[in-house]
């Protein structure tokens, strides 16, 4: 369980520092990235398979810049691990600030993500609107 939590915070640790070939590197070859979030976002739906999720990293790259991306907690269930935290970030296309809360449900099998659920508050579509 707590080999999960580590590398979670791992995966984390190598977004601030636009690590992709670490992230992609503990990813299952048939991972699965979900986004519930409004359609207006560029990264939200479904994204499976590697090569997909490299589109979910340039779709975010290309969209925002990220200014703070706290990680409030990292709770292990087993397989599963629930992370919450918030965002601050600058939309590309208008130069607006933006604000969320949001909760990512990672579930690994034999030390890699598996799963990847990303749920946001309504501050991240605002700020595309």
């Amino acid at each position: 369980m707590s080999d999960n939590v580590e590398r979670v915070g791992a995966i984390f640790d190598a977004f601030g520092r636009g690590d992709l070939p670490f992230i992609l590197d503990n990813l299952t070859d048939d991972v699965r990235f979900v986004s519930y979030l409004d359609p207006i976002v560029p990264w939200s739906g479904e994204f499976v398979g590697k090569e997909r999720v490299m589109d979910f990293f340039q779709a975010i790259g290309g969209s925002i810049e990220v200014t703070g991306h706290p990680v409030d907690a990292i709770v292990p269930d087993g397989d599963t691990i629930y992370s919450r935290g918030s965002s601050t970030f600058n939309v590309l296309a208008t130069g607006e600030s933006g604000a969320t809360q949001w909760v990512y449900v990672w579930t690994l099998r034999d030390g890699k993500v598996s799963v990847y659920e990303q749920f946001n508050d309504q501050g991240l579509a605002d700020a595309f609107r």
